[in-house]
This record gives structure tokens, C-alpha cells and sequence, in this order.
């Protein structure tokens, strides 16, 4: 019962409310931090990113001058021993070959001016698969690397180097390997786990992923061109950052090509310590609200609960006292509660002190006027009526002299007879002798209507000579109504005890009438102060044409003993 009516109580619906604003804002704030942290995470991971790209730039750049150095000096070296004289093909074979050994190049090859091979072909490593340009064209001299395609399908950065002047010169083609052995040294380079991707004419030339993707990562599939701004996507089930910086200078490059660095999940492991972070700073969030519910609850909600629950106690008329430790409001509001409810009981055992004083006095004056009636009647019955007897019996003894006497005779007889009624209507003797039923039956017995007259029990017992008196005299007054006013054919009495009550009917099949609501006159108003006087109750049934049945309940206890 108290649990529902904390829930029910509107300060717990207040401290839920702070607790959900506080799960809510908690809730809000994490997300806020958590987008924040996620947007400031990202730029990490494209500042990280670029500053790869910057070092493999750099590297990329620094192997291309140390390629022209090497190639140019290569040159010279072969012009200047004369190696390029036909008649010394196998020198220039083997020096070639000691050079590649040496410089670590991937391709070292004679080219004529068109950039196709001689025949028979002179060279170390890959063949390429096609010359720069057209059959009537020259192989362009700029001083910057490029990227070719060998026939093997891999691509090296190769530099053109002239050998002689003249329509009839060769040209030199030296180049290193754009592949992954360039790609793990370029990781190697930047220092760092971050995967690296090398792109040729929108290809993989090489990588250093686990599992070689078909295309470069983040290309477009229409266009086949790599993004240049750092771009989030899928590579190998893991979510990558993908970055992207050209490599082609020369613009006689005919494949172009890229350097990318594959950032895999950059901020996943510092995103996780964050979410755990965030998990705990949940649940401790949590636990500070449901410690503040319970301080709360503690603090407010339990003392009001039970305030609430005394006050209810009280007003149900149990003897109950409000109690609230502590010198807070509640304490206040306890403390002010409990004196209103003293007073209250004191001003109510006044006012029933009162009412049950006022009862007693309205059964005294009730059973005065009993025994004043049964006073008068006896007096009637032992002074007025005896004498008159006395002087019909005179007047017996000489009535056969004169017949004015005899008439005389006849009109004291009348006299006694309507004397012998009145001292009956006032207050029967038989019911001081006999009891409630008894003094019923009598009643019953001189009526001019059928009466049916039932008691329970059947064998009634004796009651308090003020509760006998104020039953009979109240059925006598419902039954005049009835005679009067009702025409009813048949009337059942009823007498009962159930209970410590004793309850009084009368029941007429009569013409009935309609019950005023407001207050009532006449012998209805007798019969009401009679039983209130009692403590009792009285109902009055009645409608036209459906009779009237009067219904009077007395408290069945000790009488207040009225001298006569």
C-alpha cells in the first residue's frame, strides 16, 4: 500500500522527472561528445594522412633526382669509354648489367629515338610494352620520371637520358620498380603501420594490404580517377581512410600515377578506450542518479508517503499520531499536523460528550413524559374513575325509583367507559405489567381494521421500561396515521430484535402518499424526535397508491432511570 502510493505521490513523479532529465542530458551530452570527439578524431586522421602524403612526396621526389643523377651519369660513363660502338655490344651488355646490379634498378635498356627497342635488343630487367610515343615521334628528354608499363603488367619510374646527338642518337632508359617492394620501403619510410598504395594509369601498380584489392581504393568507377581530398571507405571489411597525392610530373608521361596511404580504422583503438570511457561515465552517471532518487526519496517522498498515509488513518478514525524526526519543513508540517489532530480529538470527545449528553437528556424528557402519562392515568384510574364508579353504584341502588336516574345511570356508564379509553390511550397498564407484546396484542385487539402483528423472537422478551414506552407509543402514533389517513383494509405490525437493535415496522396496503424531502410536521415529527432521542433511525417508504410502511430502528442498550 505504500509502495503504490509513493509511486502515485507527485514528488516521486518529480524525482523521476530530475532522474530522467539527468539520464537525458547525460545521455545528450555523451552523444554531443561523442560526434565532437568523432569530427575531431577524423581531421586527426586526415592531418596524419597528409602528413604521409608530405613524406612520401618527398621521398617519391628524392628517388626521381637521385634516378636523373644516376641516369645522366650512366650516360656519360658509357660515352666516355665508348661502349656504344657496335663493335663493343658485349661490353656495353655487361656494364649495363653490372650498373643495374649496383644502382638497383628495375629496368636499364638502349632505346633508338622513337623509344622502341634495337635489334637485337640491348638492356637489363623488364621489357616495356610500349614505346612513349608514336613510330615518327621522340622520346621526350624532360628531366622529370614517369611511369611505364612493362610487358609483365607491372610499371616502373623510368628517366630518358639522350647517348650522343644527332638524328641517329640512342636514348637511355633507367628506371626503378613501381611495385610493392617500393611500397614497403616507402612504409618503411613514414615510420608507421598505415598500409601504402601505389596507383598507375588508375591501377594497382602495388600495396602493402594484407589482401591486394582489383582497383586502387576510393576510385571512381566511371572515371577511374583518385580522389584528391581524404576519403572514408570499406577496404578489406575495415573502415579506411584513403589518401591520395600525384606522382606524375612529366607531363610526356603516358600512364600518370598516385601515391595513396591507407589509414585502417585510424581512430578505432582511441574510439573504443572512448566508448568504454563513456560506458563508465554511464554508469556512474546512473549511480549518482539512483543515490540522488534515493537521497531524494529518503529526504522527501518516504516522510511525506507516510504523512499522507497517518492522515488517512486519522480520517478513517483510527487514534493514530503523525511523527517526523528531524527540524526540517516536513518535520514542521508533521509537528503542526499532529497538533490539529489533537485538537481535532479533543473537540470531538466535547462534541460527543455533548451529543451523548443531549441524548440522555432527550430520553429523560422523553421518559418524563411517559411516566407523566402513565402518572395521570393511574391517578385517573385510582381517583376520578373510582369515584365515579362509587357514585354509579349509588345511584344503581335507586335507580328503579325514577327513570331520570336510570338515564343518569347510563351516561355516568358512558362517562367511565370514555375514562377507561383515555387512561388507556395514555399510558396501559398492561404494558408497565405485561411488556412491549403484550401491551401490542392489546392494542391490536380494539382496532376497527384486520391488523397482523409478528414478533421476533416469538416468545419477546422485556425491555428497559423507556425503550418499551417510546416503541409502543411510536407505533401507536404510525398506526393513527395509517387509520386516519390511509384507508388501509390490512396493516402488519412488526416487532424485532437483531443485533443490539430493536426494529419497529408498520405496513398499510392504503392510499400511500408522497414523502416531503424537507423537514417533517405533525406526528411524523414526534415519531423522529422519539427515536433520535434513541440514537435511532426511522424511514418512511410511501408513493400514491402503493401504501406506506414506517421503519424505526432503536439502539437495544441500558435505559437512563427517570424518577416518577
Amino acid at each position: 500500500m505504500k509502495a503504490a502510493r509513493a509511486r502515485s505521490s507527485i514528488l516521486f513523479k518529480v524525482v523521476g522527472a530530475l532522474v530522467a532529465a539527468l539520464t537525458v542530458s547525460t545521455a545528450v551530452t555523451a552523444l554531443v561528445a561523442s560526434r565532437l570527439t568523432r569530427t575531431a578524431l577524423d581531421g586527426q586522421a586526415v592531418r596524419t594522412a597528409q602528413s604521409h602524403l608530405s613524406v612520401l612526396q618527398e621521398a617519391y621526389s628524392e628517388r626521381e633526382r637521385s634516378l636523373v643523377v644516376t641516369a645522366r651519369n650512366l650516360a656519360e660513363s658509357l660515352i666516355t669509354r665508348g661502349l656504344l660502338d657496335p663493335q663493343k655490344r658485349p661490353d656495353l651488355i655487361a656494364e649495363l648489367g653490372r650498373s643495374s646490379g649496383n644502382l638497383e634498378l628495375g629496368i636499364l635498356r638502349i632505346l633508338d629515338v622513337g623509344g622502341r627497342d634495337l635489334s637485337p635488343p640491348i638492356g637489363i630487367g623488364a621489357t616495356l610494352a610500349s614505346p612513349p610515343g608514336a613510330p615518327d615521334e621522340r622520346v621526350s628528354l624532360d628531366p622529370a620520371s614517369r611511369l611505364l608499363r612493362t610487358t609483365e603488367g607491372r610499371f616502373v619510374q623510368a628517366v630518358p637520358v639522350a647517348l650522343g646527338n644527332g638524328p641517329s642518337r640512342l636514348i637511355l632508359i633507367a628506371g626503378y620498380d613501381f611495385w610493392d617492394p617500393f611500397a614497403y620501403r616507402l612504409r618503411k619510410q613514414i615510420g608507421s603501420l598505415d598500409h601504402i598504395v601505389l596507383v598507375a594509369g588508375g591501377q594497382m601498380a602495388g600495396s602493402t594490404l594484407t589482401e591486394q584489392p582489383t582497383a586502387p581504393p576510393a576510385r571512381d568507377r566511371k572515371t577511374g580517377v583518385v580522389p584528391r581530398e581524404p576519403t572514408v571507405v570499406d577496404v578489406g571489411g575495415t573502415r579506411s581512410l584513403v589518401a591520395y597525392t600525384p606522382v606524375s610530373r612529366s607531363p610526356e608521361d603516358p600512364v600518370g600515377g598516385a601515391l595513396g596511404v591507407v589509414l585502417t580504422n585510424p581512430t578505432g583503438a582511441l574510439r573504443r578506450s572512448l566508448a568504454e570511457t563513456r560506458l563508465i561515465a554511464g554508469l556512474l552517471s546512473s549511480l549518482v542518479a539512483l543515490g540522488l532518487c534515493w537521497l531524494l526519496v529518503r529526504a522527501l517522498v518516504r516522510p511525506l508517503v507516510e504523512l499522507a498515509g497517518t492522515a488517512v488513518q486519522v480520517a478513517g478514525g483510527d487514534n493514530v499520531s503523525f511523527r517526523s524526526g528531524g527540524g526540517d519543513e516536513i518535520a514542521m508540517l508533521s509537528g503542526s499536523l499532529e497538533q490539529m489532530r489533537v485538537e481535532l480529538q479533543r473537540r470531538l470527545e466535547t462534541i460527543a460528550a455533548q451529543a451523548r449528553e443531549l441524548r440522555e437528556s432527550s430520553q429523560r424528557i422523553v421518559a418524563a413524559q411517559d411516566g407523566e402519562r402513565h402518572r395521570l392515568a393511574r391517578d385517573l384510574h385510582d381517583g376520578l374513575q373510582q369515584q365515579l364508579v362509587v357514585l354509579r353504584m349509588q345511584v344503581g341502588m335507586i335507580e328503579d325509583s325514577d327513570a331520570a336516574l336510570g338515564r343518569l345511570g347510563e351516561q355516568l356508564d358512558s362517562v367511565i367507559e370514555q375514562l377507561r379509553e383515555v387512561t388507556h390511550d395514555l399510558y396501559p397498564s398492561i404494558l408497565v405489567d405485561r411488556g412491549l407484546a403484550a401491551a401490542l396484542h392489546s392494542y391490536i385487539g380494539r382496532l376497527p381494521v384486520s391488523v397482523h402483528l409478528t414478533c421476533e423472537p416469538a416468545d419477546f422478551p422485556r425491555l428497559s421500561p423507556e425503550l418499551e414506552s417510546a416503541a409502543y407509543f411510536l407505533l401507536g402514533e404510525a398506526m393513527t396515521n395509517a387509520l386516519k389517513h390511509s384507508g388501509a383494509s390490512t396493516i402488519d405490525l412488526g416487532v424485532g430484535l437483531s443485533d443490539g437493535w430493536l426494529e419497529v415496522s408498520v405496513a398499510d396496503d392504503g392510499r400511500g402518499f408522497v414523502p416531503d424531502d424537507g423537514r417533517r410536521r405533525g406526528g411524523l415529527l414526534h415519531m423522529e424526535d422519539r427515536v433520535r432521542s434513541f440514537g435511532g433511525t426511522l424511514a418512511i417508504t410511501s408513493s400514491p397508491g402503493e401504501g406506506t410502511q414506517v421503519v424505526a430502528r432503536f439502539p437495544h442498550r441500558a435505559a437512563v432511570e427517570v424518577p416518577t
